[in-house]
This record gives C-alpha cells, structure tokens and sequence, in this order.
C-alpha cells in the first residue's frame, strides 16, 4: 500500500512538472509573439521616419540650392555692371596700366583691325572680375558658413584672407618690380640700332597677366606648407630639415617660371619664394 501511495505521488508531481513546463512555453510563445509584434510596429516607425527624413532632406537640398543661386547672382550682377560701367573709360584705364612701363617702352603697336578694341575690352573685364571675385568669396562664406563649427569657422577666416592678401601682395610684386626690371633687361639687351622693339598690345597684356597671376600663387607658400603639416603628410622636423633643398628648389621654379633668363630675375621671386617657406614653417609650429 505503501509502494503504491509513492508511486501515486510519484505521478502526481510528474504531472505537476509536465504542465508546468507546458505553460513555460506557452508563456514563452506568447512573449516572443509579444517582441516579433513589437518589432515589426517598430520597423514601421523606422520605415515612417526614415521615408519622412528622406522628403526634409530633398526640401532642404532645394532650399539649398535656390540660396546657392541667389549667392551666385550677386557677384555676377556686379560683374555685369561693373564692367559696363567701365567700358567707356578703358582708355583711361588702359593709360594708367601702361604708365608704369612707359619709361621701358615708349609706345604698343596692334597688328589687327579688332586687336585695340578687344583689348580694351580685356581691361574692363579684368577691372569687373578685381571687384566680384571678392564679391564672390564673400557669398560663398555667407553660404557655407551656418553649416560650420566655431573653430572651423576661425580657420576658414584664416585661411580667405590670408590667401587674398598673399595673392595680392605676389601679383603686386610682379606688376610693379619684377615686370619692369625684366623688360628693361629684354629690351635693353637684345634691341640695337637695326633691331626695334615693337610690342603688340595683346601680347603685353596677356604676358603681364599671366605672370602676375603666376607670382600670386606662388605666394601662397605658406599656407600650402601649414597643410602640408597640419595635415600630417609632412611632419615639422621633416620641413624644417629640408631647408637646403627648398632653396635649390625655389632658384629651379623661379628659372622656369620667369620670363627672362637673367640672375636679377630669377632672384627676385627665389628670395621671396624662400622667405615665404621660412614663414610657412614658422606658422606651423606656433598654431
């Protein structure tokens, strides 16, 4: 009798377990149901608000371009009126962009009907792009701006009018010593009494642009040196080591880059060439 009230017992809790574990898994069942609902109700959501951040992003690339476009017409406009506006007086234009070589060349010849005209034309449209192009910078900043960081903001200050005033103080440089002094050495030296020179407009022009515009960037040296650092492609001790090589390098570009082959020439854009690379390496290490 005994045996068998255990064995009864014995079953009763057996069964017990059995449908313990039965409602462990239904309640396992229900839960995972619960979660898988909960997980597509959330995968809607996300689709919602991702479909959502889709249209404010498109409305926002439009908003952004429709400014972009109103920045850009500013500077244009300028442009336009400047340049009408300057199209009458570019003889007298012309008359003081000339002055500063007339003691090296006492007249310019045009060889074509139109070569004085388009010149004169020339000279407008490089007095209008001097006025928008800062114009120009202007509205880009405007633009960009917002969407910096205060720091960036600091370095991007830095960087525009640091570029513009290396550009301008290079293009100046060219204009008023290097051009002169190397005129003086081509004409002084290969002219003789049955050799004239005889210098077209157009050619002047176009030579006297070039090379300014050559000596402006080249005096952004030290802000190419400051990237290269800052950048971590160039380390300081490696720039700053390198100093008898930058000197040979500098005489070397301004060889090639010069339009005469004389020493005083090639001099007067190694030097600064040099001195703007120490400056560069200066400004590196103290920012």
């Amino acid at each position: 009798m005994i045996e068998k009230e255990k064995s009864n017992k014995k079953e009763e809790k057996t069964g017990w377990d059995k449908e313990k574990t039965d409602l462990k898994k239904d309640l396992k069942e229900v839960e995972s149901e619960e979660k898988g609902g909960n997980k597509v109700t959330q995968d809607v959501k996300g689709d919602s608000s991702s479909s959502e951040e889709v249209e404010i992003t498109k409305e926002v690339i439009i908003e952004q371009l429709e400014e972009l476009r109103r920045r850009i017409i500013v500077p244009v406009v300028a442009f336009i009126i400047v340049f009408l506006g300057t199209i009458p007086f570019s003889k007298k234009i012309m008359d003081i962009f000339l002055g500063q070589f007339k003691d090296i060349i006492s007249e310019f010849i045009f060889t074509k009907p139109f070569e004085s005209f388009w010149v004169h034309v020339k000279i407008s449209a490089y007095v209008s792009a001097i006025v928008s192009i800062p114009l120009l910078i202007w509205q880009m900043w405007l633009f960009v701006s917002p969407a910096l960081y205060p720091r960036e903001r600091k370095i991007a200050k830095f960087i525009i009018l640091s570029s513009s005033l290396l550009f301008i103080l290079g293009s100046s440089f060219c204009f008023f010593l290097v051009l002169p002094a190397s005129l003086k050495f081509l004409i002084n030296t290969f002219s003789s009494e049955k050799i004239k020179a005889l210098i077209s407009i157009s050619e002047f022009l176009s030579f006297a642009l070039k090379f300014s515009l050559l000596f402006g960037f080249a005096f952004q040296t030290p802000l190419i040196v400051l990237a290269l650092v800052k950048t971590g492609i160039l380390d300081i001790n490696t720039v700053s080591r390198a100093r008898p090589y930058i000197i040979v390098l500098a005489f070397v570009v301004s060889a090639i880059v010069t339009p005469t082959p004389d020493a005083l020439t090639q001099t007067l854009l190694a030097i600064p060439l040099i001195i703007l690379w120490e400056l560069g390496v200066l400004i590196s290490k103290i920012i």
